[in-house]
């Protein structure tokens, strides 16, 4: 169905556009425990014998791909653009899990299989970094501001429930057994799941081959967005201009400054994740792979609870409570390591989970701040400055093999909380456009019919 001709969409065509949002989102989730490039990635390094430095390599790379929105946002500028890199985007996502499966599957060294890994991180890295550059873009032009609270809800609520799914699954092929809360007339107990192991590294590669399959479903899913019809295109400037052009309204903006800066603090300090995983024999004396799905089923499941109540919070506060949320859970992930008994060790990774969906309420208190013309640059623009915080996963395992696991929590949490005290004193409630600046879309603006 095409847009209004004024260029604005019908509630029908919002409705449509909240669907494919949750669909996709929920897809990714589903596929989360591979894409979400860290837990997985460090845990199948380690496997092939790395040290620590190089299993936090992978998701270093990731954060290199964050180059990559800024030249594609150039390059196609126009609104019509949008759904089809967003298709692209995923479909990138789908390859770079193959090349895995094929990398692990084929008779190859092991130094040609870390690197593959690596080079996944950086392949996802770039493709995810350019689908979140144009969707939120298209969640500005696509969906009212009123309707963005139940599309966040369910997407980043609901969605992780398959992020769970997708974890138990990855544990089931990567050990060949899982556990599950069972409840029968007996009472409730833990009743075990159990197949025939595949071995390694075979079972990592179907982890990696079955990810791309589910990201072949999202991409055919993206082609179902519905986005305006604009006349009023303006030209594509040239590249480098059109660099510091965006970089001058950052800067000028205190607001946005800030909000950019808080967002790479938290982007590093969270990725102390990794390391949480490598803790895992010294709080539970078993190897980090055999609890990597677990890890992540906990991590999401937090997320669920998490997702649903910032989703209702947003909508009945301001758009600063996410980004006090998310931080505070990702600060009190790291101290519940430090100061909690490791039987409860496994509890970090709900809270860290929970509060990785700053990556959700980060970038949409910039986009409420940025004009609608300039969202996509401006996103791009962040994830190219998220290039400074690829140091981080590195550093923290530099500072794990040269001192201890425990001295790089202690780096991550000062990280957090140098961005927690940036949002609680220099952000207002309510980030708000300039007068004179056109909004995004929002309820009055809503063609009905």
């Amino acid at each position: 169905m095409p847009p209004g001709g004024d260029g604005e969409l019908t509630a029908a065509q919002q409705r449509r556009n909240v669907a494919v949002f949750v669909v996709t989102n929920g897809l990714v989730y589903l596929s989360a425990p591979v894409i979400y490039v860290g837990i997985t990635q460090a845990s199948l390094c380690s496997a092939l014998g790395s040290s620590d430095t190089v299993a936090n390599l992978p998701a270093s790379a990731a954060f290199w791909g964050a180059a990559a929105p800024l030249v594609v946002a150039w390059r196609f500028h126009t609104v019509a653009s949008i759904r089809p890199v967003l298709v692209c985007g995923y479909a990138v996502l789908a390859l770079a899990g193959v090349l895995v499966a094929a990398a692990l599957q084929w008779p190859v060294s092991t130094n040609l299989r870390l690197t593959t890994v690596v080079l996944y991180g950086g392949l996802v890295g770039a493709a995810l970094a350019v689908v979140n550059a144009f969707l939120w873009e298209m969640v500005g032009r696509g969906i009212s501001q009123r309707r963005r609270g139940l599309a966040y809800a369910l997407a980043f609520g609901v969605g992780p429930l398959l992020a769970v799914v997708g974890s138990l699954g990855a544990q089931w092929l990567l050990s060949g057994t899982i556990e599950l809360p069972w409840v029968s007339h007996s009472g409730f107990s833990m009743r075990t799941f159990a197949m025939t192991p595949l071995e390694f590294p075979r079972n990592f590669a179907a982890l990696f081959a079955v990810s791309s399959l589910v990201l072949i479903v999202c991409a055919i899913a993206a082609m179902r967005y519905v986005l305006p019809t604009v006349y009023d295109e303006s030209p594509r400037p040239p590249f480098v201009s059109n660099f510091f052009l965006v970089g001058r309204e950052l800067i000028s903006d205190r607001v946005l400054l800030l909000a950019v800066v808080a967002y790479l603090l938290v982007d590093a300090g969270s990725t102390i994740s990794n390391n949480m995983a490598l803790y895992t024999p010294l709080a539970l004396g078993h190897p980090a792979e055999d609890y990597a799905g677990y890890q992540n089923a906990i991590r999401f499941s937090f997320k669920v609870v998490a997702g649903l109540l910032l989703g209702w919070a947003i909508a009945h506060t301001h758009a600063k409570m996410g980004l006090l949320a998310t931080c505070g859970l990702c600060v009190s992930g790291v101290f519940w390591l430090l100061l909690l008994p490791k039987a409860w060790f496994l509890v970090s990774f709900g809270l860290m989970g929970a509060g990785e969906l700053y990556g959700v309420y980060y970038p949409n208190y910039i986009m409420d701040r940025s004009r609608p013309d300039r969202i996509r640059q401006n996103m791009a623009v962040l994830q190219l400055l998220t290039l400074v915080t690829c140091l981080a996963p590195p550093a923290f395992g530099a500072i794990s093999d040269k001192v201890s696991l425990t001295a790089s929590f202690a780096v991550a949490s000062c990280m957090l909380l140098a961005s927690l005290l940036i949002v609680a004193v220099g952000l207002p409630a309510k980030p708000r456009l300039n007068d004179g600046q056109p909004q995004l879309l929002t309820e009055t603006t809503e063609v009905r019919r």
